[in-house]
């Protein structure tokens, strides 16, 4: 086993093991050892105490953060007539039917996620071998 490198002890010497930190305890001294020249991310693990063999003790849910993730999400939506007008008004960025399956098929999916319309999925149905294998499809 190879030995620790120098930067490495020195974090460990500021570290008292066995030692519970509180979250903004943790958070600052993960800001005094760090000196790298990049943005670092932490991976935040939490014992729940549940077992996930039993349905009644599942934990599910989502939540918001404030800052959000830094990536604005690019939507592309199968619609026409009054719902295409809807899809634009809640912020779709690309939105259309035959135009956008032309799109699609010559290889412009500069998008992250797509949607449509049930009146839509006669087009929608023959992009599965394009948008199936990336994750898109509706």
């Amino acid at each position: 086993m190879s030995r620790a490198s120098k930067r490495m002890r020195a974090i460990r010497d500021q570290i008292e093991p066995g030692k519970v930190y509180a979250v903004d305890d943790a958070l600052s001294l993960l800001k005094q050892v760090s000196k790298l020249k990049f943005k670092e991310s932490v991976d935040v693990a939490v014992r729940l105490g549940v077992d996930p063999r039993k349905s009644d003790q599942n934990v599910r849910g989502s939540t918001v953060l404030p800052n959000g993730t830094g990536k604005s999400v690019r939507i592309a939506v199968f619609a026409q007539g009054e719902n295409a007008d809807k899809a634009t008004a809640a912020g779709a960025d690309v939105v259309g039917m035959d135009d956008l399956h032309d799109q699609i098929k010559g290889g412009d999916l500069d998008f992250d996620v797509v949607i449509a319309t049930p009146d839509a999925m006669r087009v929608v149905g023959k992009l599965g071998q394009v948008l199936g294998p990336r994750g898109l499809m509706p």
